[in-house]
């Protein structure tokens, strides 16, 4: 009888499957497969799942910081910042998401392990624009420190205990000697030398592979898995430390603070075209990143969370862009600032994974033109590049329903 309850109570483990924690949102820990297809959107229903062919951007909303995961159309990953002010007391943010009391770390690796296409296990390329904490990680009181690191868990450091990263990919690597002046608001000397902590303790505990971001190239961030099958997908390298690619060389725009020293690169698939270059608002560096790439493109990240309208107008007279999304989590009216807003919304679909009700409220003119507020917001290109789709995702909980479908859009 003893061995009889034995063998019942294996079987009904076996039967139940591996139970899912509520706070991880992996859909590949026990969760039945997604099989709709990609673009089987409805609203008020979970956003379908990643396929071959595709291209997907994820802006991820935390209410505390930029964070953008691609999955490329072979199945490569990378991620782009992972912003995280968890207990940064500065006045004005808009409420966390999902929940007050979110860590956006863990709200990143839930949400990235959620979309990873079946069968990954991690993050194939993560790439730091650059050493600001809403980008990176304010390491102020409330954080876990990893005592034999010497860093704290926080940001792109605390997502990799939750979800590895291949390789990571910064403006400074090896040398994280400072080479700006002391930009104590964002904490960027402490956030470089966690940052070089963190590499060097997680190379050799877990062989984790460290690159300085390079330009004038599409091998660095190359895919992975089936490129022969994709190949016009390709990531190339446009600017990093004030220096841009002109087309046959690199040419020294004289940057000299963390924002203007930021990666940037564009990526495209067929016809599609997608730029991003996180907080990159020096004129001089935009200026020779738009006569290099020179042509309109389809979607863009905003750089510095729409708050610079000289480096903004430059940009958009040139890129053109259809879609264009901003990551902001202030509730200020310089950051997005209006008076772009104002001038451009009506030229280019804007989408914003925030937008205080109180800040929208007072002036609803300024954002009565604009296509999307307050939420993930996914763009997904379909296979070959010629149309994409750009959807909102509900970021009050994690279960990533849709609650905004625009598209198609035609790339040209």
């Amino acid at each position: 009888m003893k061995y009889r309850l034995i063998v019942i109570a294996l079987l009904v483990a076996v039967a139940c499957g591996q139970k899912v924690d509520p706070e991880d949102g992996d859909r590949q820990n026990g969760k039945t497969a997604d099989t709709r297809g990609a673009f089987d959107v409805e609203m008020g229903q979970p956003l379908p799942q990643w396929q071959e062919g595709v291209l997907d951007i994820h802006a991820i909303n935390t209410g505390s910081g930029e964070c953008t995961f691609f999955i490329l159309p072979d199945g490569t990953t990378m991620l782009v910042d992972a912003g995280d002010l968890y207990k940064n007391k500065k006045a004005n943010r808009v409420p966390v998401r999902p929940t007050s009391e979110s860590i956006p770390y863990k709200v990143y690796g839930s949400y990235i392990k959620y979309f990873l296409p079946q069968g990954h296990s991690m993050i194939d390329y993560f790439v730091l624009t650059h050493f600001h904490t809403d980008h990176m990680a304010y390491m102020g009181d409330g954080r876990t420190n990893n005592a034999a690191g010497g860093y704290a868990y926080a940001g792109p450091m605390g997502l990799y205990s939750d979800i590895k990263f291949d390789k990571a990919i910064d403006r400074r690597y090896p040398d994280y000697s400072s080479d700006v002046e002391d930009d104590s608001t964002n904490a960027s000397p402490n956030c470089r030398t966690a940052f070089s902590s963190f590499l060097d303790y997680n190379a050799r505990a877990f062989g984790l592979k460290a690159e300085r971001f390079q330009i004038g190239t599409d091998k660095q961030l190359a895919m992975k898995y089936n490129p022969d099958q994709y190949p016009s997908c390709r990531v190339f390298g446009y600017a990093v430390n004030g220096r841009v690619w002109d087309g046959s060389k690199e040419v020294d725009t004289h940057a000299n603070y963390e924002n203007g020293l930021c990666c940037a690169f564009l990526l495209s698939y067929g016809k599609f075209d997608y730029y991003t270059s996180g907080d990159l608002n020096q004129k001089s560096t935009c200026l020779a990143i738009t006569s290099s790439i020179g042509r309109s493109i389809e979607a863009m990240k905003c750089h510095h969370h729409m708050s610079n309208e000289v480096t903004y107008d430059i940009e958009s007279e040139v890129y053109k862009p259809k879609v264009v999304v901003t990551q902001s989590f202030f509730a200020v009216t310089t950051q997005p600032q209006q008076s772009i807003i104002k001038k451009w919304s009506g030229k280019q679909d804007m989408y914003f994974t925030n937008i205080d009700d109180s800040i929208r409220s007072a002036s609803p003119e300024v954002y009565k033109d604009c296509k999307g507020m307050n939420g993930h917001v996914v763009i997904r290109v379909e296979k070959g590049g010629d149309k994409f789709w750009v959807y909102m995702l509900d970021d009050t909980d994690k279960e990533y329903k849709v609650k905004l479908i625009n598209g198609p859009y035609t790339c040209e």
